[in-house]
């Protein structure tokens, strides 16, 4: 995942460079008047990496037949379509907030062995899954500063906040290893801290700012409290984390 960020920047970074040098004067400024608007809009779009943080319960120090003896959370990528709305308050601070659409598919969630000698061996858990967020961030930004030889072209900010997420499949059954049903055991409704940074880019027609940003969530998600379900009774809690590369385009 790190990798394919890394990539993902660096191209980002050289095609906008190379826009810039062919559609501007060295001395232009652009969007001279964008610090003076009260509010802005705009769209997203980008990837996310998920990854669930499994607290162990005491089943694990005393397994029973039938109980979970090792568990991993299994990474999962989305792709992040979304709107954009920014509130001015004044140069160096604004209020955004990002409603965004995180599609995958299936999410492959985690992976188990139990002690059950009839379903012996490793089983991957996975659930339906198409995710809603609804972020509201407070944006710290810099002074507007100049780069790649052109005046007043970038800034830099710090955004921290609170995420409200919504799975659309949390309805639906799950599936061991895509054959066997299962109840699903994750709830549809999170909530999160998150903390990101980004750069803008002020060109002739749009802002454009990449962004990185990591979600830490804050609720616990297991949904069924039946201890006859292995995947709970040996779990004492579940939370969902993300990592996030958006590009946003504003106005």
């Amino acid at each position: 995942m790190q990798h394919l960020l890394r990539k993902q920047i660096i191209l980002f970074v050289s095609l906008l460079v190379i826009t810039v040098n062919v559609n501007a004067q060295k001395d232009e400024v652009f969007q001279q008047d964008h610090d003076a608007l009260p509010y802005y809009l705009g769209m997203s779009m980008g990837l996310s990496n998920s990854y669930l943080s499994l607290k162990r319960g005491n089943e694990f120090l005393v397994p029973s037949t039938g109980a979970v003896n090792l568990i991993a959370p299994i990474q999962t990528m989305y792709l992040n379509l979304g709107l954009t709305g920014t509130l001015r308050l004044n140069n160096h601070f604004a209020l955004r907030t990002n409603p965004t659409l995180l599609i995958s598919g299936n999410r492959n969630t985690f992976t188990y062995t139990t002690n059950d000698l009839l379903n012996n061996g490793v089983q991957t858990y996975s659930i339906p899954s198409v995710i809603i967020d609804l972020p509201i961030g407070f944006k710290i930004q810099s002074d507007r500063y100049s780069a790649f030889k052109y005046p007043e072209m970038m800034r830099h900010y710090l955004i921290t906040g609170m995420k409200f997420g919504f799975d659309l499949g949390a309805e639906k059954s799950a599936s061991v290893n895509t054959t066997q049903s299962y109840p699903n055991v994750i709830k549809g409704s999170d909530m999160a801290l998150e903390l990101g940074l980004g750069v803008s880019f002020f060109l002739r027609y749009a802002t454009i700012s990449p962004e990185i940003k990591f979600s830490y969530g804050l609720r616990d998600l297991r949904k069924i409290s039946d201890p006859k379900y292995p995947l709970v009774s040996s779990l004492d809690k579940i939370t969902s984390n993300f990592v996030y590369f958006t590009v946003h385009i504003e106005n």
